[in-house]
């Protein structure tokens, strides 16, 4: 065969095999749905569904990390209320025994209801979600109050990655509810066993100083529940934002990935003319049944 008579059959046969090519992938896109079934679809595209894949699985890790934030923080809303309402009656106790205690044995049923309720707040500090101590900052793996009532814990707070770019404190800073053995905080445990003792012992001017002392343990409460209070805003904007990203980005990869399908109707239509022209223009030049036979 001639160089020109090769020219002439290699040329359509060329375009041929390219428009079937292509209305394999045009059918293929259209029977599945997907536009990328490959990364040489569109290797931009791949990549790009891709990161939107890795984007998706990390929203699904902050879900569990929002889900363990509201855990522990409603937890801790919780103890500090009862915390707060035990110190409170601490109070009616002392103020109790300033006003209408005459007996030794009034004061001393006081004192053993004081020590009681100390106990309790004791129990309450110690409180764990899961397998995880609240109150202890980083160190969770251990009560951070001891037998003795002295910290053990470390004074920072646990915090999470909940959404892209937040992180968000998820407890109160180890030790500020109820004391971290430092000037920085009061020690509402010795608080409690000094006002125990003033009382037991008809210390008058000791159990005046100690509900000053008291006033000061109660607020200390009280703002670490506000504090509480604001970090549960802070994982609600969170958990928006989560939500958010979690309907978006199926949809953007659905944008890149998946198939038009209107669009590749109209391709699959335009090829199929592209074949048909392509055929008659080759059976033209060239004949049919020679074209035919060549291919075959």
């Amino acid at each position: 065969m001639r160089v020109t008579e090769k020219i002439r059959f290699e040329a359509p046969r060329f375009r041929l095999e390219s428009l079937n090519t292509r209305r394999s992938k045009v059918s293929e896109q259209i029977s599945s749905g997907v536009r990328i079934n490959r990364p040489s679809d569109d290797p931009l595209g791949a990549l790009k569904v891709d990161v939107l894949e890795t984007e998706l699985k990390q929203t699904k890790q902050f879900e569990r990390g929002i889900k363990s934030a509201y855990e522990l923080l409603y937890s801790s809303d919780g103890v500090l209320d009862q915390g707060a309402q035990t110190l409170y009656r601490v109070k009616e106790l002392l103020i109790q025994s300033l006003t209408s205690v005459r007996s030794q044995e009034d004061l001393d049923n006081i004192a053993g209801e004081v020590e009681q309720l100390t106990d309790h707040l004791l129990t309450l500090s110690n409180t764990r979600t899961g397998n995880s101590y609240i109150f202890g900052g980083y160190r969770t793996d251990q009560p951070p109050y001891d037998a003795n009532r002295d910290f053990q814990g470390d004074v920072n707070a646990k915090e999470l990655e909940l959404a892209f770019g937040s992180r968000v404190r998820v407890t109160s800073p180890g030790g500020s509810a109820f004391g971290d053995g430092t000037a920085n905080t009061v020690d509402i445990f010795d608080n409690l066993e000094q006002i125990a003792l003033t009382i037991r012992n008809d210390d008058e001017a000791g159990r005046e100083a100690e509900l000053e002392r008291l006033e000061l343990s109660i607020e200390q409460v009280i703002s670490a529940r506000f504090e509480i209070g604001s970090l549960i805003n802070r994982v609600d904007a969170a958990e928006t934002v989560n939500v958010f990203f979690q309907e978006r980005l199926p949809a953007a990869q659905s944008d890149v990935r998946d198939t038009d399908v209107p669009s590749a109707i109209a391709e699959l239509s335009l090829v199929d003319t592209a074949l048909q022209a392509t055929l008659a223009v080759s059976s033209r030049d060239i004949g049919s049944s020679s074209l035919l036979d060549y291919l075959g």
